[in-house]
């Protein structure tokens, strides 16, 4: 399954999701109108039997009954609208909230460290921003999540027996897992299925504190009050055991649909390393070890669906994930269940003298990458699905910045100037004036060492600045939104100081304002539209994409579209009658590129897929793609919400 499939795939998963939400509210609803109205026929029963309401007397009741269901749906609705919203500022909130110790760049602890390095990594060869990476110090199992809304407040944390177990293989197939997830759309699922359930759960705390209160008053009050003590008590264990239901069916709902994902998440992490071994090691020595994967967290169970592995005890059918024998054979179908005995007695003597855990070489080192040719099939396939060239490209790459670079990308008053040292001009009027708006905007300190950090960007190759970009980007997301803007114009008028804008500008601003608005709004829906829909739009973006770099533009605007009514009979329809856009570059091509792929993005995936193919077909229609073309392709991905890993073909083909 690709990125394509993969997203559209998640999406449907939401749709099965909200739509089994709900058929556990409606139980819930009914639960709870049982509950009330028994106790409120029962407390004026003098003969004190047990009566239940049958149909006469709903229906001579319905407005109160009416009442407690509107009630019951909009306390669930509510409690969950909170909780998402609640974690609308990032999956390093649900870390936090499990006790997670945020882990930088300039840890001093060796393990910490190559942790940091992994998921860097895993990073620049994903495309996506640096997430923030999280410890949970307090917890010996093995296990790791990712969580948040977007790739923009996505927090991958690991616990510290993970740290402590695993080689950096097995830690890089794990963290591939995790990138999986966050790259699939399994991430925001998860999120999002965390926030609805708290609403069925918050019931059961509700009446667990109204259980704890009636049994304090029945101690406490005289034979007087007994009987009314004990009516709340009944009314409170109603509650709680209304709210466990639902969370036993809230269980049901995450087991659907976490399961099948989870050998997803496994098959892509042997394709981002191209090795088995780090993944299935890793599942193997959870097997092995006495704590397994089980977390010690109060409240681990609100995360389960999330985890690499089972972080709680659940039978089959209310399990999270598929047992790890069953995961280990999908990936060594060989494997006998009797070697995790042995493994175990390896493991011991690696773990007692410290080897396995230090060791900070990969397999994939030393390796030649192979090149690919921009063709549409290659680019789609790579598309939100990184292999092992990539990372190890990534590695190359982070190990290649210069240290002072390296430094400012991870230091809170370095970082934006960093950024917008990668859009000062060579040209020294120019300069200048990029320097004056600068000033004007952020005080001569920024402008000092933005002119400091420009002297060593010179030097590099442009293949390091959209990395550099992403793990610096971490440090500028979490600044008031009204600062947020104000880089945003900023970094525009920096483009537009020359009155000129170039194509590596025009990436860079489309990538830092596609982050800083998943950062901002982490909760925005992409759309479901199709291409025939947003006709004007996809015919403007060829437009200025044929334009750029080609003589015959006409010809490779002509080539896109083609490709396009291969997708779908009635763009080709409208392309012969004449009802298509015909090539038409815009005066003002920034802002009209810029628009249009604003609108793009609401294009449903198979048509996001069919669009980054046509476009390829465009770009590399003279034979040639430059590495400025292939940045801009990568940034119409990156606005399309669907991230291209750096330069994962031949550019000279």
């Amino acid at each position: 399954m690709n990125f394509f499939q993969s997203q559209d795939d998640a999406r449907r998963k939401t749709r099965s999701l909200i739509l089994m939400f709900m058929l556990a509210v409606i139980a819930i609803v009914v639960a709870v109108n049982l509950v009330i109205t028994a106790l409120i026929i029962n407390m004026g029963d003098n003969a004190g039997t047990a009566t239940l309401p049958d149909f006469n007397w709903i229906m001579n009741n319905l407005p109160l009954v009416s009442i407690i269901s509107l009630s019951t749906v909009g306390f669930i609705s509510l409690s969950s609208l909170y909780k998402i919203a609640s974690l609308s500022s990032g999956g390093g909130k649900v870390a936090r909230s499990l006790g997670g110790t945020l882990i930088t760049a300039e840890s001093a602890d060796p393990l910490r460290r190559r942790l940091y390095n992994v998921v860097e990594e895993m990073a620049i060869a994903s495309s996506i921003p640096m997430p923030e990476v999280y410890v949970l110090e307090q917890e010996p199992g093995i296990n790791a999540f990712a969580a948040g809304f977007t790739t923009g407040d996505a927090a991958v944390t690991v616990t510290r027996g993970m740290l402590e177990t695993l080689s950096r293989d097995e830690l890089q197939g794990v963290i591939g897992h995790e990138f999986s997830h966050i790259l699939n759309g399994d991430m925001r699922l998860s999120t999002r299925l965390m926030g609805l359930l708290f609403g069925i759960l918050v019931i059961g705390l509700i009446g667990r504190a109204v259980l704890n209160s009636a049994r304090y008053g029945t101690m406490r009050s005289d034979d007087s009050r007994r009987d009314g003590t004990a009516a709340i008590y009944l009314a409170g264990l109603g509650l709680f055991l209304i709210g466990y239901i639902g969370v036993f069916f809230g269980q049901l709902i995450k087991a659907a649909v976490s399961r099948q994902r989870e050998f997803l998440a496994d098959a892509s992490a042997v394709q981002f390393t191209r090795q088995t071994q780090g993944i299935a090691g890793a599942l193997k020595k959870i097997a092995a070890v006495q704590q397994g994967s089980e977390l010690q967290a109060a409240d681990a169970e609100e995360v389960s669906h999330m985890l690499f592995a089972t972080g709680a005890s659940f039978g089959s059918l209310l399990a999270t994930h598929p047992p790890l024998v069953q995961r280990i054979k999908a990936l060594e179908p060989n494997f006998d269940e009797s070697e995790i005995d042995r493994f175990a007695e390896r493991m011991l003597g690696q773990m007692q003298n410290g080897s396995e855990a230090v060791q900070e070489s990969s397999s994939i080192a030393g390796f030649a990458p192979r090149h690919f040719a921009v063709t549409p099939d290659t680019v789609s396939e790579t598309v939100g699905m990184p292999a092992e060239e990539h990372i190890q490209l990534a590695s190359t790459l982070r190990q290649s910045i210069p240290e002072n670079l390296y430094r400012a990308a991870h230091s809170d008053t370095d970082a934006l100037p960093l950024i917008l040292s990668l859009l000062l001009d060579t040209n020294e009027a120019v300069r200048r004036v990029q320097l004056e708006l600068i000033a004007g905007q952020l005080g001569g300190t920024t402008v000092m060492a933005a002119e400091t950090l420009q002297l060593e960007i010179k030097k590099l190759d442009t293949a390091f600045r959209l990395p550099l970009l992403q793990i610096a980007f971490p440090l500028i997301k979490n600044r008031p939104q009204e600062q947020l803007e104000r880089i945003a114009d900023l970094v525009q008028r920096l483009i537009e100081a020359d009155g000129v804008v170039d194509m590596f500008e025009f990436a860079l601003s489309c990538v830092l304002k596609t982050h800083l608005n998943d950062a901002a709004h982490p909760q925005r829906r992409h759309g479901n539209l199709r291409l025939t829909q947003l006709s004007k739009a996809v015919g403007t973006l060829f437009s200025v994409m044929a334009k750029q770099g080609h003589t015959e533009a006409g010809a490779a605007y002509q080539k896109g579209m083609e490709c396009l009514g291969r997708h779908e009979q009635r763009i080709k329809m409208l392309i012969d009658t004449g009802q298509w856009p015909d090539y038409l570059p815009p005066q003002d091509w920034m802002s009209a590129a810029d628009n249009a792929l604003n609108r793009l993005d609401e294009l449903q995936m198979l048509d996001k897929q069919a669009l980054v193919s046509a476009l390829v077909l465009t770009i590399s229609h003279d034979g040639k793609v430059s590495s400025d073309e292939a940045e801009l392709l990568r940034a119409i991905c990156a606005t399309l919400h669907c991230p291209l890993p750096p330069f994962v073909f031949d550019a000279g083909q």
